[in-house]
């Protein structure tokens, strides 16, 4: 007999496989990886909004009013996301949408053999830096490297590199902190 684990992963590849199923019927690789980095963003924007985390939990919320708000709150959001995670809000589900984009990721990468690779800076890359970030991670990993490139004017300069295991930061910010925390000693 199944026991709770077993049945959260099987939710959780059962919503990966049908997204990815639709992402990739509905376009290209470069769909299906704008499709993975919106549901990344949509795990962020859920996160950061404890009144749209709570209405999604809330028990005084239908099914048919939770997968309302997901599909009013990101109603730019490409529709073949915007209706799992609008089913996945009925069935009160959304809290398996962090590991849901995790995984297909991972899928996204395994089948088109690439490496994704989420780039923030400060301001946007350069042509030039953009190919010298994509060559250098190809070169290294043995794989194409696809950037999502995000602009964070928190960081102040600098550039911040993360894959699915590792994190590489320089940015300005990391370095005052740093050097703060240098100079308390």
């Amino acid at each position: 007999m199944p026991t709770n684990r077993l049945i959260v992963k099987e939710q959780i590849a059962t919503y990966t496989e049908l997204l990815f199923t639709a992402a990739k019927n509905e376009g290209d690789a470069e769909y299906v990886l704008s499709v993975c980095d919106q549901a990344k963003q949509m795990v962020k924007a859920i996160r950061g909004n404890a009144d749209l985390d709570g209405a999604l939990k809330d028990p005084g919320y239908t099914p048919e009013q939770k997968a309302q708000i997901v599909r009013g709150v990101f109603a730019d959001a490409e529709p073949v996301l915007v209706n799992t995670v609008a089913v996945m809000a009925e069935r009160g589900e959304t809290d398996l949408l962090p590991r849901v984009a995790e995984q297909l990721e991972d899928r996204i990468a395994d089948e088109l053999n690439l490496i994704i690779i989420d780039v923030a800076t400060a301001v946007e890359l350069d042509d030039h830096l953009r190919d010298l970030i994509k060559k250098k991670a190809e070169t290294e990993l043995g794989k194409k490297a696809v950037l999502i490139e995000h602009v964070d004017k928190s960081l102040l300069g600098g550039i911040v590199l993360s894959t699915k295991d590792e994190r590489l930061d320089a940015s300005l910010l990391t370095q005052v902190e740093k050097t703060r925390e240098a100079l308390k000693q």
